[in-house]
């Protein structure tokens, strides 16, 4: 197909599903849900699950805070990839393959502070045994933790 200028455009199907979600805990296996959904029948690799599912946190923290208190996720399917974003009122959060996962950050965090489980335990107001869970990858933090977390040792 050639414009009016004579170059030729190649147009490609795009299909876009968008949500918007309450910020609020519930709203994270939701948010997941219509990812999914939208997906279908693509499959995530592993990395690319825990990225998308941080920034999803990381928007919906964001969001809890601002004045709409809402975030939005958007699916974009192209013929030859995939592309995700999650926004909230203050910025954009696009889910990178390579993230790393909760577990790896926070051992990251720790090490990199010289603090025991013991004593981030104390800090974040729970217990020693969460802190291991966590550590392990058995468990990520709830809503209300992930964001003592976020306050005290950042993003």
């Amino acid at each position: 197909m050639d414009d009016d200028s004579g170059r030729e455009v190649f147009v490609s199907p795009v299909v876009v599903a968008s949500q918007v979600f309450p910020a609020r805990p519930g709203s994270l296996p939701d948010a997941e849900q219509f990812v999914r959904e939208a997906l279908e029948p693509i499959r995530l690799e592993t990395e690319e699950r825990q990225a998308l599912y941080q920034a999803i946190t990381a928007a919906l923290l964001a969001a809890a805070g601002a004045k709409d208190n809402v975030f939005d996720v958007t699916v974009r399917i192209f013929p030859d990839g995939v592309e995700v974003e999650v926004l909230h009122g203050a910025g954009v959060h696009r889910v990178q393959p390579a993230a790393e996962p909760f577990a790896d950050w926070l051992t990251g965090v720790l090490r990199g502070q010289g603090l025991s489980q013991e004593a981030a335990a104390q800090r974040i107001g729970v217990s020693v045994r969460t802190i291991s869970r966590w550590l392990r990858g058995d468990t990520e933090p709830r809503l209300r933790d992930l964001r003592k977390v976020h306050e005290i040792f950042g993003p």
